[in-house]
């Protein structure tokens, strides 16, 4: 997201950035994961709509473990926080875990056929329930349901940019949008800045998870709509342990990344869980995060929204073009420390923080073994911005694994 300099509250940043020795374990997704029935933009091949799973692991999915989001809920579970989901609709009324938080724009939005908006709507703000280690990132955010799409799951730019009005009209502060589509509109542009206009960050994928718009092993994944555009936060999808799911820089660089493999949340007609892949599911991560950090600060605007989950983003070996800041962070991005500045340029960038990567998960990560010489380097510079709201919650450890 390209942005000239502005005034805006800035994000303290550490004066000395202290590099912390991990050492990890590569993890494959669990095993519940690939048992589960699967959600996707389209519709069932057999026809007909997506029927209730009758699954429902114990086990916390391992993109929980990895940003590790109750963290956050010490300060703020969301309440207050409205998020839009442009999608397929939700199942307002046959989702127990979103049950009275679940505003549709429209009558057919209240109800979801092919299930991929009520799965990303419960990554959101799915409350947790007995029986499940699975919840959402914001649990009491309240969610604006739109429907983008046809029948058959396909939508346009016009469809989304309609989209996006509805949830501007419903005055949705977070619009995630976890459509890819190959083209934009002047429509599409003009809802993304009426949008801005109206106080709303729009998040969307950076590509799309259909093989023909991703690109192949040799190719990058060609310009996403409405990633693209100015002003959109685009994300980009990852695997277990941090892994990017692209081996090549897509043509939309991504401002963020978040886990999009092997994911794992509700569907329609029920309790039970689904599994699904691809960057249109990792937006759900960061909306969750952009609402936790909106209902802990209400006066954020978009572009110090989108500064605040870049700037608190932690790193991961990949680079930045397939990655962009590095892996939304949800206890970082609410708690971290604001120093309100005049008339300054864009703060720097979250390569000044220096925040080490999450632990892999699944049963099979290794401890994080901190350095004494680091500890007293950080002790020396008095725990400044954000190493100590880190070091308190985290014990220097990112993405520590929930209780569940």
């Amino acid at each position: 997201m390209n942005r000239p300099p502005r005034t805006v509250p800035v994000l303290l940043s550490a004066a000395l950035a202290v590099a912390v020795p991990l050492v990890v374990v590569s993890s494959a997704p669990a095993s519940a994961d690939t048992a589960l029935p699967r959600i996707s933009s389209a519709p069932p091949r057999d026809g007909g709509c997506v029927k209730p799973s009758k699954k429902r692991p114990a086990d916390v999915p391992w993109p929980q473990q990895y940003i590790a989001p109750s963290r956050a809920w010490e300060t703020t579970r969301g309440a207050g926080a409205v998020v839009a989901v442009v999608d397929t609709g939700v199942d307002a009324r046959n989702s127990p875990a979103l049950a009275g938080r679940v505003t549709p724009a429209s009558d057919a939005a209240g109800t979801d056929c092919i299930g991929h908006g009520t799965f990303v709507a419960g990554l959101i703000a799915a409350a947790p329930r007995s029986g499940t280690g699975f919840a959402g990132v914001a649990p009491e955010a309240r969610i604006v349901a739109v429907r983008a799409t046809a029948a058959d799951g396909t939508a346009t730019a016009n469809s989304v940019a309609a989209g996006i009005d509805a949830a501007v009209a419903r005055r949705a502060r977070v619009i995630d949008v976890p459509i890819a589509l190959a083209k934009g509109s002047p429509a599409l542009t003009a809802a993304v800045r009426g949008a801005v206009r109206s106080g709303a960050l729009v998040i969307a994928p950076a590509y799309a998870s259909n093989r023909s718009l991703t690109g192949s092993g040799d190719t990058p994944a060609p310009a996403a709509y409405p990633a693209a555009l100015p002003d959109v936060l685009a994300v980009a999808g990852l695997g277990p342990g941090g892994v990017p799911d692209q081996r090549l820089a897509p043509r939309t660089a991504p401002d963020l990344a978040a886990p999009g493999t092997a994911v794992m949340s509700i569907g329609p007609g029920g309790t039970g869980s689904f599994t699904g892949d691809g960057a249109e599911l990792a937006t759900a991560f960061v909306a969750g995060a952009a609402g936790l950090a909106l209902a802990a600060h209400p006066q954020l605007t978009p572009a110090q929204l989108t500064d605040r989950l870049t700037a608190t983003a932690y790193h991961i070996p990949a680079g930045k073009a397939l990655v962009g800041a590095g892996t939304v962070d949800p206890v970082a991005a609410v708690t971290a420390p604001l120093a309100t500045a005049a008339a300054v340029p864009d703060p720097p960038g979250p390569a000044a923080l220096r925040m080490p990567p999450p632990e892999e998960h699944g049963g099979r990560t290794a401890a994080i073994a901190v350095a004494s010489a680091a500890g007293v380097a950080v002790l020396v510079t008095g725990f400044v911005a954000f190493t100590l709201p880190r070091g308190r919650r985290r014990g220097w450890r990112p993405g520590t694994p929930e209780s569940g």
